[in-house]
């Protein structure tokens, strides 16, 4: 596939590096965004209309933490399969919506993130502690790793108590011997709710702050506003990309699978984890990025970030099992890194398109870190530089 237009050679020697370069700087001090303002882009707008995108998300997912407490409170109460899975499925939709806000932690969301989700430092064990101990006592001290949206899936996709490492904490083992089995999921239950809880208020307050939220207060220039818009898509580089593709996948004929590195160990869903990652790239690409693109004279840039984005979707969508499923039944390093290299896959396995998608992401993420950080004279986050693959 190619990926820049003709004329883009000529373009980037034009134009300062990125990276964090003194020419990088000075064209955030010098608002390059705003200098491009005419009758078909206003810099300002497309701010304003890509955190509107952010700010709905929110308005969302308060709908729907409200709902998923809701469903949680009922679950304790009765304690039935009926209502267990009513809570799983509103902890999917919950999870839909964080997975989407995670490439847009820009501004105030950036600041909020962690209150909501926290992969990869969800500690089961810990959280085994927490609730052994005193899970409701000061819970507003407890951290974010036992108190978030990766904790409720813990204790609702693996409502049996776990007890992952009683044999390291007396606490643990004492809390088993007290307690019938019914006492402890109960427990746990009520921990969730209390999580759950706690989160409603959060995303509320998160949602009021976004009413008169301004991003462009926070920066010198429009220009390094709409940079940490930019940086914000990184995610799509380092997290899903890297974290959660390329880390579970061996990378030379040596390498292995490691299954224990996918970012959904108890409900199973990474894949769509990673779909609502790409949606949300999507999102606010098509909400004004590429048309600061446009206005820059790269309609091929937008177009093939959108293009790479889709193809992405497409393969996650071909793959019918659950990801850890597929990566723990698989042995074949050597025709994973060939699909890697290539992105061919015949749709025979899935573990095909799942080393398929490592080249499919980095497609995107390719453009993402050259043609279109130099279009837009964005300087990169600095963890994006450095990259070996």
């Amino acid at each position: 596939m190619k990926l820049i237009s003709i004329g883009f050679t000529t373009l980037i020697l034009t134009l300062t590096g990125c990276g964090g370069d003194s020419g990088g700087a000075a064209n955030l001090a010098n608002d390059s965004c705003s200098d491009l303002n005419s009758d078909a882009f206003n810099c300002e707008q497309m701010l304003q209309d890509i955190t509107a995108v952010a700010s709905n998300n929110v308005d969302t997912l308060v709908t729907d933490l409200t709902q998923l407490d809701t469903d949680i409170v009922s679950y304790c109460d009765v304690q039935d399969t009926a209502s267990l899975n009513t809570a799983k499925a509103q902890w999917l939709v919950v999870m839909a919506n964080v997975q989407q806000l995670e490439v847009m932690q820009f501004g105030l969301i950036e600041g909020a993130r962690d209150n909501f989700y926290n992969w990869p430092l969800n500690d089961s064990c810990r959280l085994d502690v927490q609730i052994a101990s005193a899970p409701l006592e000061d819970f507003d001290t407890v951290s974010n790793s036992r108190r978030g949206l990766n904790a409720v899936e813990y204790i609702l996709f693996k409502p049996e108590v776990l007890a992952s490492c009683a044999s390291q904490f007396s606490a643990i083992s004492t809390w088993q011997s007290d307690n019938t089995s019914a006492e402890q999921k109960l427990a746990r239950c009520e921990y969730a709710k209390r999580i759950s809880a706690d989160l409603v208020v959060t995303a509320t307050e998160l949602k009021a702050e976004l009413v008169n939220y301004d991003i462009t207060s926070e920066f010198t220039s429009l220009q390094a506003a709409a940079n940490s818009i930019s940086d914000a898509l990184f995610y799509i580089d380092k997290q899903t990309k890297d974290a959660k593709i390329r880390d579970v996948l061996p990378q030379e004929s040596t390498g292995v699978f490691s299954a224990n590195l996918l970012e959904s160990q108890f409900a199973l869903v990474s894949k769509t984890h990673l779909k609502n990652n790409l949606i949300g790239a999507k999102a606010i690409l098509q909400a004004g990025l590429n048309d600061y693109l446009i206005a820059s004279g790269q309609q091929s840039i937008a177009t093939e970030m959108i293009l790479t984005l889709d193809n992405a979707i497409t393969n996650i969508d071909a793959i019918s099992g659950n990801m850890n499923t597929a990566i723990t039944g698989a042995s074949e390093a050597s025709a994973c890194i060939n699909n890697a290299a290539n992105g061919t896959y015949d749709g025979s396995s899935d573990i095909q398109s799942i080393c398929a998608l490592q080249f499919n992401i980095k497609e995107f993420t390719d453009i993402l870190k050259f043609e279109f950080a130099q279009t837009l004279s964005f300087i990169r986050p600095a963890i994006a530089d450095g990259d070996n693959d």
